[in-house]
């Protein structure tokens, strides 16, 4: 079987072909000692787990994480997997600086709800999300520069390329710079992997477009909001609330963006050219 790109494994199917599957692997998020359990494609850890704690709002800077330490586990089918603790999860620990209890305690909550979780609770008003708003008018993005873009996202898409099975998400510059990418069998972790590689790197979002392969629904908009991206680009469509947050945050909401068009769903005056 040809190589294949991290996060993808080699099966034998029932009729003896090989195909290539995107793999789904247990992480325990544990932080200040909650543990948090998700599914997510290997690899990126470190940019998966500062992008939770950015667009999930546990934290609003890499100055508030104190320690991140890896911890490799005993995956299903291996040596040890199968002892009296049963499959033993690969663990991401961090310790973050005393503060924002309120906020933590309400991730927490909303995190041990059936998934996908409203992402409300703990919230009195939507406008928390974003306090005081985005500033608006900027930055400026040429509709032309957004078609190159979406062509730098889909030529960075190896693990969707060769399997068919993963999500993936961008945050780049109007420049044309792609500054943290990620992909993973989930949408939310492909865009905490995203928002974690951005800001590993010493940059924010506040001058940012975010890139989403699929619909802009309400989880990955308020991840986007909450490190004050003002510009959210999917490839499919937006829901009803996602665009209700944009419109009352100050952002800018495009879908459907493929094929050298999109659809402006609100906020069209960061557009240079909004023809097409």
């Amino acid at each position: 079987m040809r190589d294949l790109p991290e996060g993808a494994e080699g099966r034998r199917l029932h009729g003896g072909e090989t195909d290539a599957l995107v793999r789904e692997d247990p992480l325990v998020l544990e932080i200040d000692g909650k543990p948090l359990l998700t599914m997510r494609t290997p690899g990126q850890e470190r940019d998966l787990g500062l992008g939770f704690l950015l667009g999930e709002g546990l934290v609003r800077s890499v100055d508030e994480v104190v320690s991140f330490e890896f911890r490799k586990g005993v995956p299903l089918g291996e040596p040890g997997a199968g002892d009296a603790d049963g499959v033993k999860p690969d663990r991401l620990v961090m310790a973050l600086t005393p503060g924002h209890d309120d906020t933590r305690r309400a991730v927490f909550r909303r995190e041990h709800e059936i998934r996908p979780s409203c992402g409300v609770c703990g919230l009195e008003d939507l406008g928390d999300l974003v306090p005081g708003g985005i500033p608006p008018g900027t930055p400026r993005l040429d509709a032309a520069m957004l078609d190159r873009l979406l062509d730098a996202f889909r030529e960075r898409q190896s693990l969707f390329a060769a399997t068919g099975g993963a999500h993936a998400a961008a945050m780049c510059s109007v420049r044309g710079e792609v500054l943290g990418f990620g992909e993973d069998v989930g949408r939310h972790n492909a865009l905490d992997k995203a928002i974690g590689a951005l800001y590993w790197s010493g940059r924010d979002a506040s001058e940012c477009v975010a890139l989403l392969s699929g619909r802009a629904g309400y989880e990955l908009v308020a991840k986007c909001l909450r490190v004050r991206c003002p510009i959210i680009v999917a490839v499919s469509a937006a829901s009803a609330l996602a665009f209700d947050l944009c419109r009352e945050a100050g952002a800018t909401l495009l879908g459907f963006a493929r094929d050298g068009r999109f659809r402006c769903y609100w906020d069209e005056g960061r557009l240079r050219d909004t023809e097409k």
